[in-house]
């Protein structure tokens, strides 16, 4: 059970700092489709060798868990990355995190309807606080009249997907290895990318030696890890905890905006990311 809320904890901190790495990479001159195809091919590579060299036997799993990956991957990993990244391109950085963060809400509301999970006091609670906690940190409370509609859509929409990717990960994969769902669902999505825009920039001087640094620490750091870990911890305390946990992002993403893009911090934001952080705490303690 503990290392469930670990390896949740962990996943977010990871995803909260993908932004950052996104923007930079941005400034390189990749579109998102461009750039997830590059970061996709990296990240699969990599998860290849490691489980050729670590548990070889992992890669073999059954045809009905490699039709459920490419689910994940087709359906859920691809449009939740597509969406997430065009966001970036409109919206800053911790505005985005807290647009994919609603997505606790989504698993919240599928598990009371459809899965008549009980909603206790305390949980609705934390729930409740880390929401409002997230409105806070990221200042919307003075209004969102600057901010871009298509921006916004696009990072509900990641929400959407990435709720799915939760659920769906959590009734039909539970029992297969982490590292291998996230290999085959990303391979899976790469093929999809390929297939919608083939990467001629890979051929072409579309690429440079920074942007392949950046785009293989995107591909480790803000994917291979934080997924594993994400899906690992799934198996250990279900999505809904996982997805509340996942509020993480938010002051991560915040406090990693402002010192390394410069973008602004208040002291509601502080107290924001303070109530997302004692949520989660909240959400770990045996009362709820």
């Amino acid at each position: 059970m503990l290392k469930g809320y670990i390896y949740s904890t962990l996943s977010a901190v990871l995803f909260g700092s993908a932004g950052i790495v996104v923007k930079l990479a941005y400034a390189e001159g990749l579109d998102p489709i461009n750039l997830l195809i590059l970061q996709y091919i990296i990240a699969v590579f990599i998860m290849f060798v490691v489980l050729v060299c670590a548990d070889r036997a992992a890669l073999k799993i059954r045809p009905m868990d490699l039709f459920h990956t490419a689910v994940l991957g087709i359906i859920g990993n691809t449009f939740m990355t597509v969406f997430y990244y065009l966001a970036f391109s409109y919206l800053d950085v911790p505005l985005v995190a807290i647009l994919l963060y609603t997505y606790p809400i989504m698993v919240f509301i599928y598990m009371f309807v459809f899965e008549r999970k009980a909603a206790g006091k305390g949980k609705l609670i934390a729930l409740l606080t880390a929401f409002t906690g997230c409105f806070f940190s990221l200042g919307l409370t003075s209004g969102v009249g600057r901010l871009s509609l298509l921006g916004i859509g696009f990072g509900l929409l990641s929400a959407v997907f990435f709720s799915f990717m939760n659920i769906y990960s959590e009734k039909k994969l539970r029992n297969v290895n982490p590292l291998c769902i996230n290999f085959y669902s990303t391979a899976f999505s790469l093929i999809s990318l390929i297939i919608y825009e083939p990467p001629h920039f890979i051929i072409g001087a579309g690429i440079n030696t920074r942007l392949i640094g950046l785009t293989t620490v995107l591909a480790v750091f803000c994917e291979i890890v934080p997924l594993t870990l994400l899906y690992a911890a799934i198996k250990y305390i279900g999505s809904l905890k996982v997805s509340i946990i996942g509020n993480l992002e938010i002051p991560t993403a915040m406090i990693l905006s402002f010192v390394l893009l410069g973008e602004s911090l208040t002291s509601i934001q502080v107290i924001g990311a303070a109530m997302v952080i004692y949520s989660v705490y909240r959400i770990e303690s045996k009362t709820i």
